[in-house]
């Protein structure tokens, strides 16, 4: 055999046992039980989320996923432990946009969201609720709870799910829009921050519906405003925080998932499908509108480059706010 023919032989055997070797890994995987790690405390909208995807996950890969919640100091202990676990997809993170947010607060976060993370898929898509406590603030929509904060300076405050969070971004630009003096209260997940809010520590918060839906029911707190371009159809009652004179507020957030860098391709496509398949079948895609979500599900290529410029875009709003967590 010539030299060039045997190289070009060589070749072709290594692609192709490269490529069974792909074809192996996605074949056998998961070979354990699979932990998915949810950075928020339980009874929020993200462990909800989480459990929900949990248990069609461990039906449909023919193993028990199971749900670790790692609350706390903005997702960062989450995120660090999936960073740092085996690149097998065994450990997988579901995260909301703080996940890049923090790239831009902390100084020294132990890990780059975008070189050390491969973004697998988004599993849903949000708008946001402001709600208040109607035994603390008698304010009926924004307009009204703008001339009662005004009225009484130093004394109102609102709740978020962590520093430099969605929801704490979206209070600051409310501040600064309307000339608010609100003060910013960080919990670790939304259920803590509705706490809160029901408790009366605080007049306000900004949260996905999920949260907040059985109390808006029960009357224990009453929703002023929803972000997003028009209004929601879970709450079509409520105006945007646009239509009452706050433009701005128009982004939605999202949750998805996220495994090391370094997890084969293969694997990588294998969670994206079996969501993006999850996300739309009619019993989940019900219960997620219950919950106020739209399903998601984008090719996991597209999602990628939507984490990496939302990395760039809330960098800007971050600093403009003068946002930082040492």
């Amino acid at each position: 055999m010539k030299r060039r023919d045997l190289l070009a032989a060589i070749g072709a055997g290594g692609a192709c046992a490269l490529l069974a070797s792909l074809a192996g890994a996605q074949a056998a995987y998961p070979t354990q039980t699979l932990k998915l790690v949810v950075p928020f405390a339980p009874g929020g909208g993200g462990d909800v989320l989480g459990r929900l995807l949990a248990a069609k996950l461990s039906e449909s890969l023919g193993r028990q996923m199971i749900v670790e919640n790692k609350p706390g100091a903005s997702t960062v202990i989450a995120t660090e432990s999936v960073v740092r676990s085996e690149p097998d997809g065994h450990t997988i993170l579901l995260n909301v946009p703080l996940v890049v947010q923090t790239a831009t607060m902390m100084s020294k976060l132990p890990y780059d969201p975008v070189r050390d993370l491969v973004p697998v898929v988004d599993i849903v898509n949000s708008a946001l609720w402001m709600a208040v406590n109607p035994q603390k603030v008698k304010a009926r929509n924004l307009k009204e709870f703008v001339a009662e904060v005004k009225a009484n300076p130093k004394a109102h405050s609102y709740g978020s799910i962590g520093m430099g969070s969605t929801t704490h971004l979206f209070g600051h630009a409310l501040n600064e829009s309307a000339g608010l003096d609100m003060v910013h209260a960080p919990f670790k997940g939304s259920s803590l921050a509705l706490n809160a809010l029901m408790g009366g520590e605080i007049s306000a918060v900004i949260l996905d519906f999920v949260t907040l839906k059985p109390q808006a029911a029960a009357g224990k707190v009453r929703l002023i405003a929803v972000t997003g371009a028009e209004r929601s159809t879970w709450t079509p009652e409520v105006p945007t925080f646009a239509e009452q004179g706050y433009p701005g507020l128009e982004m939605l957030t999202w949750a998805g998932l996220f495994v090391p860098t370094k997890t084969p391709p293969a694997i990588v496509a294998r969670l994206h499908d079996e969501v993006a398949r999850i996300v739309k079948e009619p019993d989940v895609a019900a219960k997620l509108a219950d919950l106020g979500y739209i399903p998601g599900g984008m090719p996991q290529v597209k999602f990628a480059q939507q984490v990496k410029e939302e990395k760039d875009r809330w960098g800007v709003l971050i600093k403009k706010a003068g946002v930082k967590i040492e």
